[in-house]
């Protein structure tokens, strides 16, 4: 498996998105992005705390579970990690989003929480991407989206990591994989702002590209590509 990562704090002040990945026993990979959610403290931080924690304790389980449920465990985990950072600096809301691509024994296992988002292209065409826990996402399915609604609920999630007692762990989408196929999981700062198939054409000769165009963006921007 080849691996491109991008990330641009776009024009904010701090970029709370957080990229980590790694390998696996028997050509195995995990591979995660996180959001800091913003209006609530130190996304940044928390963003970090539930990425490091889903990558700890899948290396450390790997073995002991089948894909699905290690997800599952590992999400718990890490709102358990997010919980205990909430606490020892004293605020009372941090969260972060996340997008989970878990590639083992010929399958992907899909995990996400929020609007940060995991695509599928098979022979360049897209074939799969996970759906948004999010306000709109939810109104669409009811109505015809105002302006307004945009205005009020454009980043609103309905499922994140809060370090709550509890969490609310999505279904695990598990998926087929062939050589050649290609996954994108990005934050919401790229696929509002930009066609995924920028991603799907990345390579590190384009960085310079999407930095000279980052100050024009309105928010942290950020992906992995990985390539099957």
């Amino acid at each position: 498996m080849r691996v491109f990562e991008y990330t641009n704090k776009g024009c904010r002040e701090e970029n709370q998105d957080y990229l980590v990945y790694g390998s696996l026993p028997n050509g195995s990979g995990i591979y995660i992005v996180a959001d800091g959610m913003g209006g609530y403290s130190d996304g940044a931080a928390a963003s970090k705390v539930v990425g490091d924690a889903l990558l700890d304790y899948i290396e450390m389980n790997y073995t002991c579970f089948e894909p699905a449920t290690l997800l599952k465990k590992a999400i718990t985990f890490a709102n358990d990690a997010l919980m205990l950072k909430r606490i020892a600096l004293g605020t009372s809301k941090m969260g972060s989003v996340i997008a989970v691509l878990l590639v083992s024994g010929g399958y992907a296992y899909l995990a996400w929480l929020g609007d940060s988002r995991i695509y599928m292209y098979r022979d360049s065409e897209e074939v799969y991407r996970t759906e948004d826990h999010s306000i709109i996402n939810a109104l669409a399915k009811t109505k015809a989206l105002t302006v307004s609604d945009y205005e009020k609920y454009a980043s609103v999630v309905t499922k994140s990591l809060m370090g709550d007692a509890t969490v609310d762990v999505a279904t695990i989408h598990k998926v087929k994989i062939d050589t050649g196929d290609v996954f994108i999981l990005c934050t919401d700062g790229f696929h509002k702002e930009f066609d995924i198939t920028k991603a799907l054409n990345y390579t590190d000769r384009q960085k310079c590209t999407f930095d000279s165009i980052a100050p024009h963006i309105s928010d942290n921007f950020s992906f992995i590509k990985v390539e099957i």
